[in-house]
């Protein structure tokens, strides 16, 4: 039965109803809800399309956007390889793109790849910009990405798509603005300046840029409370039309800046044209390279041998030197503990900074520095890490409550303990919506979403079934993280929500169909 007004405060202090209490109330309650609990059950569909308020009430809101990609070198992927395709809102040059529907193809073989998107029609506005954006990845890191904007949907575009993926710079070929670019940068080098924010004094960035094709953002929310900085990393191309550096990163799609001089650079809308407007929208250097310390929170394959400790960082393919302080002595310890064989690698989420650091036998490193290990799970590796799962439409699976608690168990004759984020429906009041259970009862409500990582559940209705042990006390537990939640990471596949003093208050793990 669903309560009126009730919040999840009220459902972490709520008492179990006796049955003999609430029966004859239950049933009476449970006849007239029938289509709603039918409708949060389908929620649990694991890999499924979401379904709309308007679907679940039998409307036709579903559409699709088709098409094909490929890649024109000849060659064959690696193991572990993966190809993607996102539907997304490109509109604000001063946000984050929002997710509108995905799809993958582990091990797709031989391109070209077939592209199927489902989305939410109603979620469609007449006045914004929508685009697909596609990529390979695969045990290295970035091997193919669209590297122009394909509109669809809106603004005369079609609902189908082509797109010729280019080959993203590597070590083994690193890109060269100077041979497509309308003047050659100086690299390695590093560009900063503050660009204009919308709910903030400014968002100052720190570029890295190497030759051989890396790179690494920060970049710093200004004068919001509390702090808010993000680190990006990841790998950097030319776009051979528009001579315009294409950063590829971890869990945003590509940022765009055009070269206007060998120390500078000037952003770009994220469909590639030009910003029309007079505040700062440049970053500049001179010519040398001050790398800046980048935080991040990061999934990767961790071996430690002969007191030496590396990283792999899965998302980017980047592997780097472990420094032995902080937090490195749980990261240790978990390996230690895992019992693997000799230089095996172990899979572990963890909250840390690159810095440089001098190395052991040669010149400055990026250097792993460990501020807090979140989890680790032997026997897995960054196969299915390669790709950010987004944060909206996917099914979060409940891994664990707050910092160091056991690992949630699965529980017999019970659903899966999961959360659903639904994006905003066109026209619905009150905003995005959220579907979340711990087996028993189910959570809906809105939460909002702001650039830079904010996340915060609002009130929430929940049904009211008297829930046995030990699920009434999971219950309780996971409506206490969301009310706690102020801050969301997402790294891999794996989502973490945090409060506003940064600590753990759940962990997730995305699932998707084989």
């Amino acid at each position: 039965m669903v309560g009126k007004g009730m919040g999840l405060e009220a459902l972490v202090g709520r008492a179990a109803l006796s049955r003999p209490q609430c029966r004859r109330k239950r049933m009476r309650a449970m006849r007239r809800l029938t289509t709603l609990v039918a409708f949060l059950t389908g929620l649990m569909s694991v890999g499924q399309p979401i379904p709309s308020a308007a679907a679940a009430g039998g409307g036709t809101s579903t559409g699709v956007v088709t098409g094909s990609a490929l890649y024109r070198e000849r060659m064959a992927l690696p193991p572990g390889a993966a190809f993607e395709a996102v539907l997304e809102d490109i509109s604000r040059a001063d946000a984050a793109a929002r997710l509108l529907g995905r799809m993958a193809l582990p091990e797709p073989g031989a391109p070209p790849y077939d592209i199927s998107i489902t989305y939410d029609r109603a979620e469609i506005d007449p006045a914004r910009t929508y685009a697909v954006r596609a990529r390979v990845i695969g045990p290295e890191g970035l091997i193919f990405t669209s590297d122009s904007v394909h509109p669809v949907l809106t603004r005369g575009a079609p609902d189908r798509v082509e797109i010729v993926m280019v080959r993203a710079a590597g070590p083994a070929q690193a890109a060269v603005p100077g041979d497509v670019g309308p003047a050659e940068l100086r690299l390695p080098a590093s560009f900063t300046g503050t660009l204009p924010c919308a709910d903030c004094a400014g968002i100052a960035h720190h570029l890295d840029l190497w030759e051989d094709g890396s790179f690494q953002l920060r970049r710093d929310w200004l004068g919001r409370t509390p702090d808010h900085v993000e680190g990006n990393l990841g790998r950097w191309s030319v776009d051979a039309a528009t001579g315009a550096v294409v950063l590829h990163g971890t869990g945003t799609p590509p940022l765009r800046w055009q070269i206007t001089g060998p120390d500078s650079l000037r952003a770009l809308a994220r469909d590639g044209s030009p910003i029309a407007s007079y505040l700062p929208y440049g970053l500049v250097g001179d010519g040398t390279l001050v790398p800046v310390e980048v935080p991040l929170s990061m999934t990767g394959q961790f071996v430690y041998f002969a007191d030496s400790a590396m990283f792999e960082h899965c998302e980017s393919g980047h592997r780097m030197p472990v420094a032995m302080e902080g937090a490195y002595i749980e990261l240790e310890r978990a390996y230690l503990e895992a019992g693997l064989a000799p230089q095996a690698p172990l899979l572990a989420v963890i909250e840390g900074r690159i810095a440089p650091r001098p190395g052991m036998e040669g010149p400055v490193r990026r250097t792993v520095l460990v501020d807090r290990l979140i989890a680790t799970r032997p026997g897995e590796s960054c196969a299915r890490e390669r790709a950010t799962a987004p944060l909206v439409n996917t099914y979060w699976k409940l891994e664990r409550l707050g910092t160091g608690e056991a690992p949630v168990p699965a529980l017999p004759d019970r659903r899966e303990p999961h959360l659903i984020l639904h994006g905003a429906q066109q026209g619905e009041a009150g905003g995005p919506r959220f579907a979340a259970t711990a087996g028993c009862n189910t959570m809906a409500g809105g939460y909002v979403r702001r650039a830079g990582g904010h996340l915060e559940f609002g009130q929430a209705m929940a049904t009211l079934m008297a829930c046995p042990p030990p699920v009434d006390a999971l219950e309780r537990g996971l409506a206490e993280a969301l009310a706690q939640t102020r801050n969301y990471r997402v790294t891999g596949q794996t989502l973490v929500l945090s409060d506003a003093h940064g600590e753990v208050t759940a962990l997730f793990r995305a699932v998707h169909l084989p």
